[in-house]
């Protein structure tokens, strides 16, 4: 199924172009990381960006500083690289690279190679000369065949007695999205390991390996039990950050009304007309950002707030309201379990489900081959011009994520490209869970499903969401 990680049609394409060129409108101007034995990381920025000027005239270096547990002067690092802060995962991935082992706490590399710690208030400084990561990571792949590895990007030095070991975390084979939280999410499962005797002047070819001695295998960068997490909650961050981008520009709702009368809202943020005439050149585009997702399940009841990346929505239209229908595609109610995107309201109707799907179900490279062989036979397809691509839901404590399987070359769809063919589901790809998404089986055929009705269009599933009316 290789469309399903690249859903977005022509047309929303087009708009992730242009949502490449605009500028962040959040630049986290400090960022404070806790260290697990109490000490603190202190990261301020040097240049702070203006409303109007483009993140990349502004650099993310930020200067940093070391507050132990105990008190006593601050502790100067120099310069830390902060990318892309308006990603709620980055300022996680900034901390993770801070961390404490005995009684030291280690600092990421200097671009000159440069590993610090700080071991009773002092700076200890060892200087690494080691291949380009791409050298790595070939040789990573090459040794551990047949798994295909991803270096995670995180790297980490340390004396042990007269040895100097450097370890690089790898996890394996990637391809897109963890539910809205990236590769850094993925639990490490080798790390390729070089030794020095001569002081970091020369070292070993790496050797790939599940055995670590400065990583705990199984745990993600950012979960390391060792590691640095921000002082914030990052979905709280982020929350507040979209709701900062809302109150600057004038709100857009479209309301996704299910079959029993609850309502999913979403709203986008329109741009001013100063913001327009800024970034664009004064010719407004018709798509905005997706800013929140709100689930009420009756006039008057409180919002129920969903997380906009497990959606699979990422940009709003500004078009005619036939059209808009095309954002209420991929939510419905199954089971009377309201569903958007891969996440469901949850058994206490507090909340929606971010559930952490594997790589052979959320983005398989292949099917498992008696399901491959049932769409051969059938001449079927999936993940190809279907609205929803994929739908989650519960009975009882078990779980299922389903796609719907629809004629090969099936079509009718609009010339424009701004809605999906309308075709006919005949099946479903079901996986199931019954650990509260632990584990999940095998992707498998079947012509009976949780949430679609075969026989009928997409577009007329019974549980499916409609655009409701002014």
């Amino acid at each position: 199924m290789t469309d399903l990680p690249h859903r977005i049609n022509s047309t929303l394409a087009a708009a992730l172009l242009l949502a490449l060129h605009a500028p962040s409108s959040f630049a986290r101007e400090r960022l404070e990381c806790v260290l697990p034995q109490g000490g603190r990381i202190v990261m301020e920025a040097r240049c702070k960006a203006p409303p109007g000027v483009r993140r990349q005239e502004c650099a993310d270096r930020y200067d940093t500083r070391y507050l132990a547990a105990g008190g006593g002067a601050a502790l100067d690092l120099g310069k830390t690289d902060l990318k892309n802060a308006d990603h709620a995962a980055t300022p996680a991935s900034m901390c993770a690279r801070f961390y404490a082992s005995g009684d030291a706490v280690h600092v990421p590399p200097t671009y000159d190679g440069q590993y610090r710690s700080i071991v009773k208030g002092h700076i200890v400084a060892l200087t690494v000369q080691r291949r380009g990561d791409e050298a790595v990571e070939t040789e990573a792949n090459r040794n551990a065949a047949p798994e295909v590895l991803t270096y995670t990007g995180h790297r980490r030095v340390a004396a042990l007695g007269t040895t100097w070991m450097l370890e690089e975390a790898f996890t394996r084979r990637y391809r897109g999205y963890y539910a809205g939280a990236g590769m850094e999410r993925a639990p490490l499962s080798h790390v390729a390991q070089m030794q020095s005797t001569d002081e970091g002047m020369s070292w070993s070819e790496p050797v790939i390996t599940k055995t670590s001695r400065l990583f705990t295998i199984g745990k993600s960068v950012l979960d390391q039990p060792d590691a640095a997490k921000p002082a914030f909650e990052p979905d709280d961050d982020r929350r507040r950050d979209r709701r900062a981008r809302l109150a600057q520009g004038t709100p857009m709702l479209i309301r996704c009304r299910l079959p029993d009368h609850s309502e999913f809202v979403l709203t986008g943020k329109q741009s001013s007309d100063d913001e327009v005439k800024r970034e664009w050149g004064g010719a407004r585009s018709m798509f905005m950002p997706l800013v929140s997702i709100a689930y009420v399940a009756a006039p008057g009841a409180a919002a129920i707030e969903v997380e906009p990346e497990l959606s699979l929505l990422s940009f709003m239209a500004n078009v005619p309201r036939p059209k808009r229908d095309e954002h209420c595609g991929s939510a419905g109610i199954a089971n009377g379990v309201p569903y958007i995107g891969i996440s469901m309201l949850d058994q206490q109707r507090k909340h929606f489900s971010r559930l952490t799907y594997p790589d052979k179900i959320w983005y398989p490279d292949t099917l498992p081959r008696p399901a491959a062989q049932a769409l051969a036979r059938s001449k079927l397809v999936w993940g190809k011009g279907v609205e929803p691509l994929v739908a989650a839901t519960r009975r009882g404590k078990l779980l299922a994520l389903e796609y719907p399987v629809v004629p090969d070359g099936c079509g009718g769809g609009d010339p424009h490209h701004v809605r999906p063919p309308v075709c006919t589901v005949s099946a479903v790809l079901r996986s199931e869970s019954d650990d509260d998404g632990m584990t999940w089986s095998d992707l498998a055929f079947s012509t009976t499903s949780w949430i679609f009705a075969p026989g009928q269009p997409v577009d007329q599933q019974p549980g499916r969401a409609t655009l409701a009316g002014d």
